[in-house]
């Protein structure tokens, strides 16, 4: 695991340089504002979710699930912690956007950008570990999480909760995982090259929504900087203190930590934009967190890295 931060470091250039590429399309209009639209789409129901499908297409080890049941474990731990301390830190003041800030602040990129990220260092078993922690991330933020940006509680969001791709993606593997069916190699290739334009088409849209943001108008916001500190450094390393110390794998330890790690979710601008809250704001946040993660992120992973190493 010492390579870990190198690995992270080198797939977090990678994705840099395609977010660039994505920027520039954006500006040159190869990618349009629908385009951009039609792409998050894309690879929120088909592409990203295929992946994990595909990840499950494995022969059975009790390794591999024991290591899932940790994930899941500690996603449940540290989102708990968060959503405390979301409370605690960022107060409810008149004029300030508090539901946007404290969803910014605990839900994190983890299926858009932590999904590639993932499979770019530890491949399709990393995608398979992942998924618990992907698993308790969509239940959160589909009941939690719309509720609290929608600013009313809303028990239909739980039914919805499950209907998200990712989480079907889960059931559906993890049923095929247990029975041993393996999908026939014609159409596993198919599926497999479809579920690998991940990385790209994520990053792309991550480029063309970073380029269509007011980027300057953000660097200006103190604000944001405090919400960006938070979301990067702060809070990952909390969450690397709740997890280390557990009886866990120490590679669903480190893929626990680059979820934590990522930058703001990207469905918090979607929820934003839904019900009609500052949207702006939230692809401001989302812009700056996306831009200094790719920084932030080998950084977390190193100092988890050595962590971990130092107490074991």
């Amino acid at each position: 695991m010492e390579s870990a931060s190198q690995a992270v470091l080198t797939q977090t250039i990678i994705m840099f340089i395609i977010v660039i590429i994505g920027a520039l399309c954006y500006k040159f209009r190869l990618i349009t504002d629908d385009g951009k639209k039609q792409l998050s789409s894309l690879v929120m129901y088909i592409v990203n979710p295929l992946l994990i499908f595909l990840a499950y297409q494995t022969d059975f080890k009790k390794e591999l699930l024991i290591g899932l049941m940790w994930t899941a474990i500690m996603a449940v731990l540290t989102y708990i912690v968060f959503i405390l301390l979301s409370m605690v830190i960022i107060r409810d003041k008149e004029g300030r956007e508090t539901a946007i800030e404290r969803f910014s602040v605990i839900y994190s990129n983890c299926g858009f950008m932590g999904t590639p990220l993932i499979f770019g260092v530890f491949g399709s078993e990393g995608v398979f570990l992942q998924n618990g922690f992907i698993t308790v991330f969509n239940l959160c933020v589909w009941t939690h999480g719309i509720m609290s940006v929608k600013g009313q509680r809303d028990m239909k969001s739980i039914l919805r909760a499950f209907k998200a791709p990712a989480v079907i993606a889960v059931f559906l593997g993890l049923v095929l995982f247990f029975l041993g069916v393996r999908i026939p190699e014609i159409p596993y290739t198919a599926l497999n090259h479809v579920g690998e334009m991940t990385t790209p088409l994520a990053m792309l849209v991550a480029g063309a929504s970073i380029a269509g943001s007011n980027i300057l108008k953000s660097l200006k916001n103190p604000r944001i900087y405090l919400i960006t500190f938070l979301k990067l450094i702060v809070f990952p390393l909390i969450g690397l203190l709740i997890i280390a110390f557990l009886p866990a794998p120490e590679t669903a330890k480190l893929i626990t930590l680059i979820e934590i790690a990522c930058p703001t979710a990207t469905i918090g601008m979607m929820f934003a934009i839904t019900f009609n809250k500052n949207a702006e704001y939230s692809s401001q946040i989302f812009a700056v967190t996306t831009l200094l993660s790719m920084a932030t992120l080998p950084f977390i992973v190193w100092v988890g890295t050595a962590f971990l190493q130092a107490i074991a």
